[in-house]
């Protein structure tokens, strides 16, 4: 059953030119994304009408999104879709869509750990779960990668001091522990998709860069900064002028790609499998000013620096997800990243510092050695979540 229905008043009278139905919905923010959060059953069983609907109501795929209530910001254009689970053993599932500024369908392949934190709040004050036990952790499947996520709600982000929020986040809303259980395997169901910590890879130039190809949490591919010329510290608009380097880092997350079997050909990646895998480049601590506040960020408050490109954009934040990946990869004996961490990460509970365009985020990391080879048994950090609107986004009839 859908809940819609058909607009056809304004103030109060008949309007013949209402062109739309509307469906219940809630924005909330949750860590560095916002983002429309829908009850799976206000939104139709039949996929390609679902696609529909929730491009309309993002108002894609105009890049604006000037005609529904997307941010214009890969960021800020995603959509959480929640039910309540039949699984005794999980309380709430969920499926998250990205919809890039301009493109004209979703995308469903990865998880969004930002709104793992939304999708919490939203299950409390919606009701699909009791606060009656508020030490026991809310679990919630993301149906998108298989990730078991245990959110732990805890009090106001105003009631606690700057030293317990987020970086880079609002000091609003309530804070939201994450612990991602057994976070690896999103695609290819281990942590080492290629086998190996790293890999050579030989551009179109000629050049040989290694890699990293880790999937937990999400799959990303890591590279060095200094190999394209970067140094890990770069703003969105440095990043941008740097067209050589942007080309080149497509081209190799293109041909990671191709080798794991993803695409045919290297030169469908872009189009096929635009955010899978993502890439990061990480380098080592460095002093740089955020781009949210041009606050500084020092080398020694990190462990390393690192930016993000998906779907051939630069994040002006952090995924939790890539924070996870991150925090893996420094785990893993050879991968790039403990390289650039300058020490090995022993087994058991560790904590990664990463400096990201809008600040730093602490990211716990819990593994163990199997057989010699790294296990990664939970990650997890904080995150705070708010409702910013609720009530009804009017859908172009188009979309039906």
């Amino acid at each position: 059953m859908v809940a819609s229905r058909d607009i056809h008043s304004v103030r109060g009278g008949e309007s013949p030119l209402s062109d739309g139905k509307s469906v219940p919905c809630v924005v909330i923010r949750g860590g560095s994304s916002r983002g429309l959060f829908f009850h799976e059953d206000d939104l139709p069983q039949n996929v390609s009408q679902r696609n529909r609907i929730i491009m309309g109501a993002v108002g894609a795929p105009d890049p604006r999104q000037v005609d529904g209530i997307g941010g214009a910001d890969m960021l800020l254009s995603k959509v959480a879709i929640v039910a309540k689970s039949a699984d005794e053993n999980i309380d709430i599932e969920c499926e998250f869509a990205n919809i890039t500024p301009g493109k004209s369908r979703p995308t469903f392949g990865t998880n969004c750990g930002n709104l793992v934190a939304g999708v919490a709040l939203f299950a409390i004050d919606e009701g699909l779960v009791s606060r009656s036990d508020q030490s026991s952790p809310i679990r919630i499947l993301n149906r998108n990668s298989g990730n078991l996520i245990e959110a732990h709600v805890g009090p106001l982000a105003r009631d606690l001091s700057a030293d317990n929020t987020t970086s880079g986040m609002p000091r609003s809303g309530v804070c939201i522990d994450l612990d991602f259980i057994d976070p690896s395997g999103t695609v290819r169901n281990v942590l080492l998709p290629t086998g190996c910590a790293r890999e050579t890879f030989v551009l179109g130039d000629g050049r040989s860069v290694d890699v990293s190809v880790v999937d937990a949490g999400a799959l990303y591919v890591f590279a060095r900064a200094r190999d394209f010329g970067l140094c890990g510290t770069e703003t969105a608009e440095q990043f941008s002028a740097n067209t050589d380097a942007a080309i080149a880092l497509e081209h190799l997350r293109s041909m990671v790609a191709h080798n794991l079997g993803l695409v045919k050909n290297v030169s469908d990646a872009t189009r096929r499998s635009p955010d899978v895998p993502k890439l990061a480049f990480v380098g080592s601590p460095a002093d740089y000013n955020c781009s949210s506040d041009n606050s500084v960020v020092t080398a020694g408050e990190i462990d390393l620096v690192s930016r993000i490109v998906s779907s051939q954009n630069f994040h002006q934040a952090y995924a939790v997800t890539a924070a996870i990946a991150t925090s893996a990869a420094a785990a893993i004996p050879g991968s790039v990243v403990q390289e650039m961490l300058g020490k090995e990460l022993l087994p058991g509970l560790q904590t990664v510092r990463i400096g990201h365009p809008s600040g730093a985020l602490t990211c716990r990391i819990e593994s163990r050695l199997s057989s010699g080879h790294p296990e990664i048994m939970r990650a997890g950090l904080m995150r705070t979540a708010r409702r910013v609107m609720q009530g009804t986004v009017v859908v172009p009839n188009s979309c039906y």
